[in-house]
């Protein structure tokens, strides 16, 4: 019985570490942040469609507005709107700043507290 032993994965860089959000850096990041905040809720909208037509077999998600809504289907869709929409803006957000950092070697946010 013959044994394969994998090949070393290579090194990786670790992290970069926050800067303290100079104002070099906050500038340079306000077009990626501003990018990533149109981004999101268009994303979260089809997310947030494609789940409902699971959970509702196809219907549209009942909208408050509307008389004849079910509470209970109504907090659902409002549930599931609210998860995945944070869900989705927190992921676009936290890409974009760790590709911000891949590529200028700086993380636009807070300095850590100490």
């Amino acid at each position: 019985m013959r044994i394969r032993r994998r090949a070393p994965e290579p090194a990786t860089s670790p992290p970069p570490q926050p800067s303290g959000g100079g104002f070099a850096t906050k500038v340079m990041f306000a077009p990626v942040r501003l990018l990533a905040r149109r981004i999101a809720p268009r994303l979260s909208a089809r997310l947030f469609a494609r789940a409902w037509r699971v959970v509702d077999d196809g219907a549209p998600p009942p909208r408050a507005e509307e008389p004849q809504a079910s509470l209970a289907k109504l907090g659902i869709a409002l549930a599931l709107e609210g998860a995945v929409n944070a869900f989705v803006s927190g992921l676009v957000d936290h890409v974009s700043r760790r590709q911000f950092a891949r590529l200028t070697g700086r993380w636009p946010g807070r300095r850590k507290q100490k």
